[in-house]
């Protein structure tokens, strides 16, 4: 299900003090190509907002429908898929009115599979112990009020795991998170809030939130990274207020207890509604975020923001633009890594306008590394002190980005609506929504970036899955390029594949160019702007 509040978004990073930009243009390093095989179809059909997730060579793949979660299965990797039944809640089962609502997916590290599968008045938690092909146990999670937007992640194995199920309400938006400590067969009785903070939950009452994905270190560290209304948020040209600040909840404990931390404190203009955010952790213990909007909504273009903390959710890095210059983002998404790298994905179109009628899209995927270690801190203590926090232009200091392009053709033309049942309704936005509002990235077993989306581009109706081939694996270690290898910073280079640290890399169709400067660049470009500092001190004010 789809509610308006939230549907509201899009971003480009404003320009920052001279003495930020200075090392912010240092930490660039050239980007090398990740290039992606030939795209598979999962199935067809009208479906959108696929969830992924991988365990071997077991690639699974869910989209919400026709009376519940429908299922698709690869046993090779994902070279060829198989469509098996729908999951659907049990025949007889009187709860469950509207199944087939909204669906995800979760695997444990013994490969047991859960399938969630929203019915609005509760949520269908499904298991499987032979690798998708039947679900013998399911549950049915009440939520007590009509939900929204489900999410899992699950830690442990066997009947000794613990599933989380994570949701809003329809029309509170108030999140709430259950656990179960038996492998899915019972959840809590009394659901979890996911905030505690007076000034959230205003916030929360004031416009709902955006609630996005959850996940885990499997250590006992748990995030869920949402969206809410700052209060001086004004409705503007989007009739409603917007999704103006980023906020995590953060459990320490396996999710029973909760705190808020302000990753993004926002703009009172801001909107980073687009869509639905998302949260994961590297196999370092290094939480990220991620989420698609603008900091100024009259006047930016959308983009991709991903944020990280090193310190289990305490303090978290600035927000870093991971879009490419130019054009729009949408539906960005995040998965962690090998220590310090997560990968991320969007939408993206060259066009100025996201509501064009003849304007194109593809699927693009980044890989970063070393974000981590650029700003921890910052963010946190800049809004403790109620002071702006100042937003790097292009890419942090110390960070090296490698980026491909996942869709091998355009896999939607138009405009791209980003206002829930309101598209159409808001004034000079278009009403396709056909894609519906988010797709998913995950990193397969070998390192390689794996991406699912959905896919309506020269006529198909499909959702499709795309693997690197090429480029470096996200998980070795970072490591620092050879002289003149062009990368710089913490980051590193060359990640033990087949990309490099230097110039722009070749690569499969659709590959974007390299925006890497030389040293020489930077030195001109650092000392250019000393000299005009005086005059440049832009800065977008920020609580």
């Amino acid at each position: 299900m789809h509610i308006p509040r939230r549907r509201l978004v899009a971003s480009a990073a404003p320009l920052v003090l001279a003495t930020c930009l200075l090392p912010t243009l240092a930490g660039v390093a050239a980007t090398t190509t990740l290039t992606f095989g030939k795209n598979v179809t999962v199935y067809s059909g009208d479906y959108g907002e696929p969830g992924l997730s991988i365990h071997g060579q077991q690639v699974y793949v869910t989209t919400p429908g026709d009376g519940g979660a429908v299922w698709g299965v690869s046993a090779n990797g994902g070279k060829t898929f198989e469509k098996l039944p729908t999951v659907k809640p049990p025949a007889g089962q009187t709860q469950g009115v509207a199944a087939g609502s909204d669906s995800d997916v979760a695997v444990g590290t013994d490969g047991t599979v859960y399938v969630g599968d929203l019915t609005i008045d509760g949520i269908e938690v499904s298991r499987s112990t032979d690798g998708g092909t039947t679900f013998p146990q399911q549950v049915f999670v009440n939520t007590d009020a009509a939900a929204d937007r489900e999410w899992l992640a699950v830690d442990g194995t066997g009947d000794e795991a613990i599933v989380y199920v994570a949701w809003h309400e329809l029309a509170s938006g108030t999140m709430f998170l259950k656990r179960s400590v038996d492998g899915g067969k019972t959840f809590d009785n009394v659901a979890h809030l996911l905030y505690s903070q007076g000034t959230t939950a205003g916030e929360s009452a004031h416009n709902g939130t955006s609630i996005g994905q959850v996940s885990t270190d499997g250590k006992g560290h748990v995030y869920v990274v949402y969206g809410v209304t700052r209060l001086d948020t004004a409705p503007g040209s989007a009739i409603i207020p917007t999704i103006s600040k980023i906020v995590v909840a953060v459990s320490s404990d396996y999710g029973v207890t909760w705190k808020d931390v302000v990753a993004n404190p926002g703009y009172a203009d801001a909107n980073y509604g687009n869509f639905w955010m998302a949260a994961a952790v590297d196999q370092g213990g290094i939480a990220y975020v991620t989420y698609s909007g603008r900091d100024h909504d009259a006047t930016d273009p959308m983009r991709v923001y991903l944020q990280a903390s090193s310190d289990f959710g305490d303090t978290w890095t600035e927000p870093m633009v991971v879009s490419p210059e130019g054009g729009n983002s949408l539906f960005g998404w995040v998965a962690g890594g090998g220590p310090g790298v997560a990968v991320a994905a969007w939408y993206h179109t060259d066009a100025t306008d996201k509501n064009q009628a003849d304007i194109e899209w593809v699927t693009q995927v980044a890989q970063v590394r070393g974000l981590a270690g650029t700003t921890a801190g910052a963010t946190k203590a800049a809004a403790a002190k109620g002071k702006a926090v100042a937003k790097p232009a292009a890419l942090a200091a110390g960070t090296v980005v490698y980026r491909g392009t996942a869709s091998d053709h355009v896999m939607h033309t138009g405009g791209i609506c980003t206002f829930g049942i309101l598209c159409g309704v808001v004034p000079n936005t278009s009403d396709d929504r056909t894609l519906l509002d988010f797709f998913k990235v995950t990193v397969a077993p070998d390192g390689m970036a794996a991406v699912v989306f959905s896919d309506n581009g020269d006529g198909r109706r499909d959702v499709t899955f795309a693997k690197q081939v090429g480029g470096p694996s996200a998980f070795p270690p970072p490591v620092k390029p050879p002289a003149g290898g062009g990368g710089s910073g913490s980051g590193g280079g060359s990640g033990g594949g087949s990309g490099s640290g230097g110039g722009s890399g070749s690569g499969g169709g659709g590959s974007m160019p390299a925006t890497g400067l030389d040293v020489a660049t930077l030195a001109g470009a650092a000392g250019a702007l000393l000299v005009t500092a005086a005059v440049l001190r832009r800065r977008a004010a920020r609580r």
